[in-house]
């Protein structure tokens, strides 16, 4: 076997990197034949990626010292929250609502690469006449921003971009669909019959455009349908925002990620309303039993094991609340997640909504002011509720593939000890949203966050 790099022997198969030129030696490299590369070039391209690099740190302490004598020239866009793209950005319009965000090499002046839809939708990739006419032959790699963080559930495995090597000065993402996306190609001329490394180019782009989730699920023996539409921007300020503060210790936090009032969810709510039929009651206990179902059969569990967790499959973190945008956008989301998206949904429509928080889980809460039970064996499960006034708040599961009632909860709760048990224990029972929260001595310590969510 040999480095799809540099072309050096591999020696020993479980290698992780090659000896030579410390490539990763990993599921997404192509493995190589020896028929395009001469392996005894290895310690040539490692000299001249050596030469390269000094050229191009002497050359960065150059520019670092001009500019900090002249004043450095930086800029922004989308400057909000903690969402900060940083360099110079070009637009390019593809029609009307559409368009790419241009980076590093793909800027036009750099004359390098450009970008574009094919006729059959694909995105076209691929480097200038003026490169390709010095080269024969092309390491591509891309980068998927919004790819799950692993590829494997048996053991982490971190996504590292898909690669693809090849002779085409071009690469083709055939299944198009608006994200972020680093692309960078190592490039190979011929000299003397062997091809020899001789440059690197890379640089992002944003494909800008609408995005449209549809749903179909069975609930009560009919078949319903509802979507949404929403930009690939309003997702990728979400998925920006707070990137240091997902781990969640102090549960008052969880109120700033029930986004209720967010453009999308108003559209997916509003489409609910539309599925569940507008001549029907919608602020009773079958309408939210409705929106609950649409969260337990449209919204999967993060492929997960005993070895790698959901958010780490999912995000590359042991611990992650997402924005219920976030979960919109994948598909799938573990309890935490899908719980907050189900209370945006409900609070949206009307309802008074909360979270619940329990040893190893958490549910959404919806508020009602009338309940019965769906029919169920007090064996497997039992009925999670608080109340507060005149409103009782009831615990919904959302990490289930079939309709399960709300107010039911698996009577094993963790470890074999109900859920019931732990409710009003410190940390853990119902945090409702709430603007005036209520104080009590059994809240979980002030990290100093604003308190916006109240737990009865």
């Amino acid at each position: 076997m040999f480095c799809s790099q540099c072309g050096a022997p591999i020696t020993d198969e479980n290698a992780l990197l090659c000896p030579s030129c410390g490539h990763a030696l990993n599921a997404y490299s192509t493995p190589d034949d020896g028929k395009n590369h001469n392996p005894d070039k290895a310690a040539r391209i490692a000299k001249r990626r050596r030469r390269k690099n000094n050229r191009v740190m002497a050359g960065l302490a150059i520019c670092l010292i001009l500019g900090l004598a002249a004043g450095a020239m930086v800029f922004f866009i989308n400057a909000s929250n903690d969402s900060v793209f940083h360099g110079r950005i070009e637009i390019q319009t593809i029609n009307d609502g559409e368009y790419f965000e241009l980076s590093g090499n793909f800027l036009s002046e750099e004359e390098i690469f450009s970008v574009s839809l094919t006729s059959d939708g694909a995105i076209a990739f691929a480097l200038s006449d003026e490169i390709s006419s010095n080269n024969v032959y092309y390491h591509w790699l891309l980068f998927d921003n919004d790819h799950v963080a692993s590829t494997n559930t048996f053991m982490y495995t971190k996504y590292t971009g898909e690669r693809l090597d090849k002779a085409e000065p071009v690469l083709y993402y055939i299944v198009p669909k608006p994200g972020e996306y680093d692309v960078s190609v190592d490039c190979y001329a011929e000299e003397g019959g062997e091809q020899v490394y001789n440059a690197t180019y890379s640089g992002k782009v944003t494909y800008m455009g609408n995005i449209t989730k549809n749903y179909t699920w069975r609930y009560r023996g009919n078949d319903y349908n509802a979507k949404v539409t929403f930009s690939y921007d309003e997702y990728r300020q979400f998925s920006h925002m707070n990137i240091n503060g997902r781990a969640v210790n102090n549960y008052n936090r969880i109120s700033s990620f029930v986004t209720y009032d967010d453009a999308a969810i108003i559209k997916l709510s509003n489409s609910l309303r539309e599925a569940y039929g507008v001549n029907k009651n919608t602020t009773d206990q079958d309408f939210a039993q409705f929106v609950l179902s649409f969260v337990q059969l449209c919204f999967d569990y993060p492929s997960s094991s005993n070895f790698v967790g959901a958010d780490m499959y999912q995000y590359g973190h042991d611990e992650y609340f997402a924005y219920p945008l976030e979960t919109i956008f994948y598909g799938m989301g573990d309890c935490e997640d899908t719980s907050i998206l189900c209370t945006a949904l409900l609070m949206a429509l009307g309802y008074s909504g909360g979270v619940v928080i329990v040893p190893g889980h958490a549910t959404s809460a919806v508020g009602l002011y009338k309940y019965a039970p769906e029919p169920y064996s007090s064996t497997f499960f039992e009925i999670i509720q608080q109340t507060k006034g005149d409103i009782t708040y009831y615990a919904c599961e959302t990490t289930i593939d079939s309709p399960q009632g709300i107010g039911l909860m698996n009577i094993y709760g963790y470890n074999g000890v109900p859920y019931s048990q732990y409710i009003g224990k410190i940390g853990y029972g119902f945090y409702i949203v709430d603007s005036d929260p209520l104080e009590s001595p059994q809240d979980p310590i002030d990290d100093g966050f604003d308190t916006v969510l109240e737990r009865i």
